[in-house]
């Protein structure tokens, strides 16, 4: 297989920064050591990656509430727009064009990782502390590392279908570089390294362990109040927790995806910085935020728009599934994220739309602030569903433990409970893994994590919108891989 050439470098004023993707190459030389003169430098560049992830080729559409959720088959487009999406048409030239697009940002946005990373590990300016440091340099590793697995869910084929693929190329190294492609195997265990250098350098640093700390944040602090807006150390241990899922290595996932709970347990109730929702705890914040460990700040005009367009009432409706899978109508999603007004015709108005917005936090003057819902990226529910899928997978010895970890989520959204179930009539490892497959099609709606999950699985089917089935196969499950050389431009 060929080379594929990224080659990457800066953007400079004479530079459009529109001008993301290109096929020749330009100049490397750029003197940067202009750009990381201060701490607040490698601070703003770190935020310009957190900034480039809600772009609409990436999490601001395309891998949320956009082309991936239409291929997990949830919804049926209103109009042609994402119709080759849900039908995983990749010859259609739109849909190819905004493939390329991801996969260039998805590289620009991993280029500027990069670029840091090389100049906070060789630096010499005295940051104001010692946790500030690591702090960032965590979240580039944790960043970097993610960026490069939702390349490879969607560029390779699944793990457990042929670890041996080669594709992608890892890219650890800022510059004009001709990276070798990798297998799926050899990719992964770079992603897991990655993620375990954030995890050291966030374990005892980052302010999220100890959740909410009351009083005015002093200059060269960290706002604890704002770390699931960042890649925290939660979020890292749950990455690696979906990572290792991925893999099959179920011991090290369930290990992993129980630490998110730590912080139910050794932080107070009222300090947590995540938690479960309970029915009706949560005002307008339709899409549930305080159980996000980790999700992307947005304008209004950003992904809520994009979502109240694309799932209002003149929007895609929902599958016809609908009604089966929320077949408890006290259920907290069922309530308060659609339109159910016209039965045969019902839309996830709510979940993320223009009047959803985070509850719970406070302006530098102590006043509460209307923020738009942000975009979920790895969230409390996942490490459940994470950690009882891995556990039974391990042994049918650990269903208690998994049937108790799912109930928690189920309780918070007031239905029934596998654990009761349990209990009353019994329960078999295939009824819990089913359970935790209607879970992942309840909670995950307008998220673009469904497809992931059929695709891990390599399940052989996926329930259609329209009430019939897709028949699926290795390489409707993966994205083609844009041909030839591709030079990304990361502006700074």
């Amino acid at each position: 297989m060929k080379k594929i050439y990224l080659l990457l470098f800066l953007c400079v004023a004479s530079v459009s920064c529109n001008e993301w993707f290109d096929t020749t190459p330009d100049g490397t030389s750029i003197p940067e050591d202009r750009f990381f003169r201060n701490e607040n430098a490698f601070l703003n560049a770190l935020t310009d990656v957190y900034t480039q992830l809600r772009s609409e080729s990436l999490y601001g559409r395309m891998l949320s509430v956009g082309e991936l959720e239409f291929m997990g088959q949830n919804f049926q487009p209103a109009g042609t727009d994402f119709q080759a999406a849900a039908d995983l048409n990749y010859a259609d030239a739109a849909f190819r064009t905004a493939i390329e697009q991801t996969f260039v940002d998805m590289y620009k946005a991993i280029a500027a990782c990069n670029n840091v990373i090389g100049h906070i590990e060789t630096t010499k300016i005295v940051f104001n502390s010692k946790s500030r440091k690591r702090i960032i340099t965590g979240e580039l590793y944790g960043l970097r590392a993610a960026l490069h697995f939702e390349l490879l869910r969607l560029f390779h084929p699944a793990y457990a279908v042929d670890p041996g693929f080669v594709g992608l190329p890892y890219m650890v190294r800022f510059g004009m570089t001709a990276s070798e492609p990798l297998s799926t195997e050899v990719f992964v265990g770079k992603v897991i390294a990655d993620l375990e250098r954030a995890a050291s350098e966030l374990e005892t640093t980052d302010p999220v362990l100890d959740g909410f700390k009351p009083g005015t944040v002093l200059p060269g602090e960290i706002d604890s109040r704002l770390r699931t807006f960042c890649l925290n150390y939660y979020a890292v241990t749950t990455l690696l927790a979906r990572v290792c899922l991925y893999k099959g290595d179920y011991e090290q996932a369930a290990a992993y995806a129980a630490r998110a709970f730590e912080h139910q347990t050794k932080v107070e109730k009222r300090y947590r910085l995540f938690y479960y929702f309970g029915p009706g705890e949560y005002g307008d914040d339709y899409s549930f935020s305080r159980e996000h460990l980790f999700g992307i700040a947005t304008l209004p005009e950003g992904f809520p728009r994009s979502a109240a367009l694309l799932y209002g009432r003149d929007g895609a409706s929902v599958t016809k599934h609908y009604a089966a899978l929320f077949d408890n109508p006290k259920d907290t999603r069922y309530r308060d994220w659609f339109d159910n007004s016209d039965p045969s015709r019902v839309f996830m108005a709510y979940k993320f739309g223009e009047n959803s917005v985070l509850n719970g936090y406070t302006s530098v003057a102590g006043n509460e602030s209307v923020l738009p819902c942000r975009i979920p990226f790895v969230k409390l529910g996942e490490a459940a569903l994470i950690e009882a899928e891995a556990l039974v997978r391990q042994s049918a010895d650990n269903i208690a433990d998994a049937a108790a970890r799912v109930a928690e989520l189920q309780k918070a959204r007031d239905i029934p409970t596998v654990a009761e179930r349990l209990e009353t009539s019994g329960l078999t490892v295939g009824e819990l893994l089913d359970a935790i497959e209607l879970e992942y099609r309840r909670e995950f709606f307008g998220e673009g994590q469904l497809f992931y999950y059929y695709k891990r699985l390599n399940s052989p089917r996926i329930p259609r919108s329209d009430g019939t089935e897709l028949t699926m196969t290795a390489d409707k499950y993966t994205w083609p891989i844009p041909e030839g050389s591709v030079n990304v431009k990361q502006a700074l």
